[in-house]
């Protein structure tokens, strides 16, 4: 499975999905990217995603999970803005840890973009094809996740993405 989404000049994630956003929520970008996908299984049946930075570590002594999606259904492209519209099960962000307390359920559930600190970060977009769905909820945790995907996946790719 190929997996792409779109960068500007510089090979950067478009500021309309960081920082840069005007779309916010408690100042965190909120519009998910497009992602494009190629040579999907044909025995999948829906896709799960993570973005997690692990140039985070060095900041706040973990990876910093910015979404957690399942069921998503088959498509070849999961459209810009997608996490805002969809309707089934996505996780929590490390917005809602004890160690941020953003008191904003929306973040328990929805995309939370690339916002870095400090300087350009490697965001690491997994996307999995399922051979069937799975039993999460909104609000699961990446735990949660990781163990629900033991006996699903038919195909995972990685692949970085610099956004500022």
């Amino acid at each position: 499975m190929k997996v792409t989404v779109p960068l500007d000049e510089n090979g950067y994630l478009p500021a309309v999905y960081t920082s840069l956003a005007k779309t916010k929520r408690a100042n965190q970008p909120i519009v998910s990217f497009p992602i494009e996908l190629k040579g999907i299984p044909e025995e999948a049946v829906s896709f799960a995603v993570t973005l997690i930075d692990y140039d985070a570590v060095p900041l706040t002594g973990f990876p910093f999970i910015h979404w957690l999606a399942t069921n998503i259904p088959m498509m070849t492209e999961i459209p810009a803005d997608f996490s805002r519209n969809f309707t089934g099960p996505q996780g929590q962000s490390s917005w809602i840890s004890r160690f941020y307390g953003l008191n904003d359920d929306y973040f328990t559930n929805h995309f939370a973009g690339p916002n870095p600190p400090d300087k350009p970060h490697r965001y690491t977009l997994t996307v999995f094809s399922l051979s069937h769905d799975l039993d999460l909820t909104n609000g699961f945790f990446y735990n949660d996740l990781r163990t629900a995907l033991n006996d699903s996946v038919l195909a995972k790719t990685e692949i970085q993405i610099l956004a500022k």
